[in-house]
């Protein structure tokens, strides 16, 4: 008997003993898996903001872009490109596609965080994901962004082509013109400049590669014919000087006051 109360009392003693020792591991198990919870929401927390950071500083260097010359965009850029006399390209791609019998670059494509300097009288700069260069034409896609004299013309998707033969411009698609003394909108930073975030992006894989047929044939035969016409106004002009206007001068206004005639005097002396 006595040794039966003694082997249920030890039996009990041991069940109490394990239920402990579950309890305690169970709380330890808890624990460890809140402080994981916590440490990997600080870590997700801390990532976040470190990309939005990445991501704010990016769109602020590629808006400063557009105020970069050629030589400090060359640093940012892995390969670059001179196409005398008003071209110079930088990019993440470049390809000469046709040359000169002298070697020249004739046709140029280039893709990925395109960057070009236009040297005309009234120098630009365009910044797109990708770009056709020619002698006489300029073709921009991929959300591109032009700046030339007080004004910033932007486009709004993938598929906005700005089309430029000469000076000359064409835009075919959405986009939008802005100038420094607008207030910021949505895109924009404090300077008036867009952000350009895209910008950083590959180039839409979904899109054909960019050619010629991009730009409908009337807008390209269009502006080739006002680009032919100044080229010869400003031959002319060059040629035979400014056109001559006619000046007439002023009629001189006649004496109101009537001479009196021999006859009128001899009359008013009777």
């Amino acid at each position: 008997m006595i040794l039966r109360s003694l082997f249920i009392a030890t039996a009990c003693l041991l069940a109490l003993v394990s239920l402990s020792g579950c309890a305690a591991l169970s709380k330890m198990k808890g624990d460890s898996k809140a402080e994981k919870t916590e440490e990997k929401g600080s870590a997700d927390k801390k990532d976040g903001e470190e990309k939005k950071g990445e991501d704010a500083s990016a769109a602020v260097d590629v808006s400063f872009l557009l105020s970069m010359s050629f030589n400090e965009a060359k640093t940012l850029s892995a390969q670059t490109i001179e196409f005398p006399p008003f071209y110079k390209v930088a990019a993440d791609s470049i390809e000469v596609t046709k040359t000169n019998a002298d070697g020249t670059p004739r046709r140029v494509r280039a893709k990925g965080r395109v960057f070009i300097e236009m040297n005309f009288l009234e120098p630009a700069k365009g910044l797109c994901q990708e770009l056709l260069l020619s002698d006489d034409e300029v073709i921009l896609r991929g959300k591109p962004v032009l700046q030339r004299g007080g004004s910033t013309i932007e486009g709004m998707d993938d598929y906005t082509v700005f089309y430029m033969f000469g000076a000359k411009l064409r835009v075919i698609g959405t986009h939008r013109l802005t100038n420094p003394g607008q207030l910021a909108v949505g895109g924009f930073d404090a300077s008036g400049l867009p952000t350009l975030g895209a910008w950083t992006d590959s180039p839409n894989p979904l899109l054909p590669p960019l050619t010629e047929s991009d730009v409908p044939a009337q807008v390209r035969a269009e502006l080739q014919r006002a680009a032919e016409a100044e080229m010869l106004h400003q031959q002319t002009g060059a040629e035979f000087g400014p056109a001559e206007v006619p000046t007439t001068k002023p009629e001189e206004k006649k004496d109101e006051k009537k001479e009196e005639k021999p006859a009128d005097k001899k009359k008013a002396k009777s």
